[in-house]
């Protein structure tokens, strides 16, 4: 009885150690490669016929630790108002309207802030050119202010909060 004690904790060493090996081989063997950045489509200025084009628009909570409310409407659709936890979005997609007039206005409401702004108008001073990479325009709430994504696919600070009182 002596002997088996010490013969089953090799055994027992030799089970743990060809599963940690299997382990660490197994981690090495499956690198998943990272994806390739595409470079974003440009919109064409001078584009006869902009209501084929499908636009998104994503508001992103980026506050840490605070809920965002986020009322966004056009003239035609009330989207609602949506509550966001951190790291949420909300997002919808569209054709611009024949007239080139699609616009949406957005209010975002946190505790200690609140700011209303066009999250898409597609007349304008370049908001397409020079924004919204690969017609999609990512909005993000942060403590300091609104940012949005530009051509490049980085967000750019945009505007600081009304702070509430």
């Amino acid at each position: 009885m002596a002997m088996r004690r010490p013969m089953l904790l090799l055994v027992l060493v030799l089970i743990a150690f060809s599963h940690f090996s299997m382990l660490t081989t197994s981690k090495n063997n499956n690198k998943v490669p990272k994806p390739k950045k595409t470079k974003p489509k440009f919109l064409k200025p001078n584009n006869p016929n902009p209501a084929f084009e499908r636009f998104t628009v994503e508001i992103h909570n980026d506050l840490r630790m605070f809920i965002l409310d986020a009322h966004c409407s056009s003239k035609d659709d009330d989207l609602g108002l949506h509550i966001l936890f951190p790291d949420e979005e909300q997002d919808w997609s569209f054709h611009d309207n024949w007239l080139g007039t699609t616009e949406f206005h957005c209010r975002l409401e946190w505790q200690y802030g609140l700011l209303e702004f066009d999250a898409f108008h597609s007349n304008t001073d370049n908001l397409l050119i020079d924004y919204c990479a690969n017609a999609t325009c990512i909005w993000s709430a942060r403590q300091d202010g609104v940012y949005l994504n530009n051509q490049d696919d980085d967000l750019v600070f945009y505007e600081y909060w009304d702070m509430l009182g």
